[in-house]
């Protein structure tokens, strides 16, 4: 395994386990090489293993963590890390990468929080203070984002801290502070085509042209398939009256990025200048389409807000027309799909809101809030059965969520998981003891549900 030859170490590793199934570090090893070889889903059930074999080991916790984020768990991987600082508080590593999920999860103060902490503990980690300075370019905090991008560099020269440094810059229009930063990049990282495609499209951006030109076609030669690369390149040769040139770059630009409307726009006005009019009436046509095409996101946002402050009204018939309106702009987002399903929920028209909801949870399958609706939507359906393992993924993720812990009581007991459902409402109970609802759901559920009913 330390030397990279994963598929023999996995088959040792493998062995070890046949002899004895519950040793700790076979099954983490195990993990940790699956999740290398891009399994992150088969990954995270040896390393769960791990885990529930040895609890309070943090190294196992933070593999988990990563782990789940590869599958897309991200809110079960911050629950991991989350604990993994619990039970070791003074390890730097654990609190950065619990920053950088938080700040995945776009929950940027808490993300603020792990980060500073871990460069409490660890003051010269030059990657900290890359992932601080993400986060602030991230929230325009360009000022502090810059401050910590130049405290990384004084303690490591990376090619990736220069060209983030220079797209800070470039980002706020400082063209002749960014390009010193990815010439850095490029003198660092040589073979990097994205780090010699920005500094030749920072060049055309300055009216370098012929700096534009070389270290774009650099670009090109390390990746063929560098559509920007090729854009600019494209645009490059126009400006330089190379029509034919400028033309091939561009076709090969609309190839490799069908929905940049820009690349279309600037394929157009090559073909008029030679002559071939259909063609660039053609490329505006498709041009204007994709313009239009980015025009509705706005309007899609504007449906999304306006749905939600219906929601939040009350007036959910209202708030579906506009979800509804956000789909037929955009059929994949997934927040419309999410607060869609709600509003079906809160009409009681249940398994549109169980659709409505899964379709969302296929993009982000551990989402909490998503697994309640969808529980109490499976509940009002009659399905108690699954309502449990929605619920359930509920208390994985929030354990301290009183409320969900009392739909998931409910649940069991509609399906005659008697003692289970008595052991989630009593924890309900204590985790909000002023709340009536869930002792009357207790002691309904303690007689078995003889002439009582159940409470959400």
């Amino acid at each position: 395994m330390a030397k990279g030859e994963f598929t023999e170490a996995e088959a040792k590793f493998r062995k070890a386990l046949e002899i004895n199934p519950q040793d700790v570090d076979a099954l983490n090893n195990l993990g940790v090489i699956l999740r290398r070889k891009g399994q992150p889903d088969k990954a995270v059930e040896f390393l769960g293993r791990a885990v529930n074999a040895r609890p309070n080991d943090p190294r196992i916790r933070s593999n988990l963590a990563l782990a789940l984020q590869e599958a897309g768990r991200l809110n079960e991987a911050i629950v991991e890390l989350r604990q993994a600082t619990t039970i070791a508080p003074t390890d730097a590593s654990i609190h950065r990468n619990l920053g950088i999920l938080l700040l995945q999860a776009g929950d940027h103060s808490q993300a603020e929080k792990e980060l500073r902490k871990s460069l409490e503990i660890d003051p010269g980690s030059a990657g900290t203070h890359q992932e601080l300075g993400r986060l602030f370019a991230v929230e325009r905090r360009t000022d502090e984002a810059e401050k910590q991008y130049v405290a990384a560099l004084k303690l490591a020269q990376t090619a990736s801290l220069h060209y983030e440094l220079g797209e800070l810059y470039r980002n706020s229009g400082l063209f002749d502070k960014a390009v010193p930063e990815f010439e850095a990049a490029v003198r660092l990282e040589p073979n990097n085509a994205t780090y010699s495609q920005i500094l030749g499209s920072t060049f055309l951006q300055k009216g370098n042209l012929s700096a534009a030109d070389t270290n774009l076609r650099q670009a090109i030669r390390l990746d063929p398939r560098s559509g920007k690369a090729c854009r600019d390149l494209g645009a490059v040769l126009q400006r330089q009256g190379k029509l034919e040139e400028a033309l091939i770059q561009l076709r090969r630009a609309t190839e490799l990025l069908p929905e940049d409307n820009q690349s279309r726009f600037m394929l157009a006005r090559v073909l008029q200048r030679l002559g071939r009019s259909g063609e660039a009436e053609k490329e505006i046509r498709r041009a204007q389409e994709l313009t239009h095409e980015k025009a509705r996101a706005p309007l899609e946002k504007a449906y999304n807000n306006e749905g939600t402050k219906l929601l939040q009204e009350g007036k959910t018939a209202e708030a579906e027309a506009k979800f509804r309106q956000a789909l037929q702009l955009n059929p994949n987002d997934g927040y419309a799909h999410y607060n869609l399903g709600v509003a079906l929920l809160l009409q009681k028209r249940f398994e549109e809101a169980i659709r409505e909801l899964r379709t969302y949870l296929l993009t982000v399958p551990d989402d909490p809030d998503t697994h309640y609706y969808l529980g109490l939507a499976l509940l009002g359906e009659g399905r108690a059965g699954e309502a449990v393992e929605s619920l359930k993924r509920v208390i994985t993720v929030s354990p301290d969520d009183a409320q969900a812990h009392n739909a998931l009581g409910i649940a069991l007991a509609k399906d005659k998981q008697f003692s289970q459902a008595i052991t989630e409402l009593e924890i309900a109970q204590r985790l909000e003891p002023a709340n009536v609802k869930y002792g009357k759901n207790l002691a309904c559920v303690q007689t078995g549900l003889q002439g009582c009913t159940l409470s959400l």
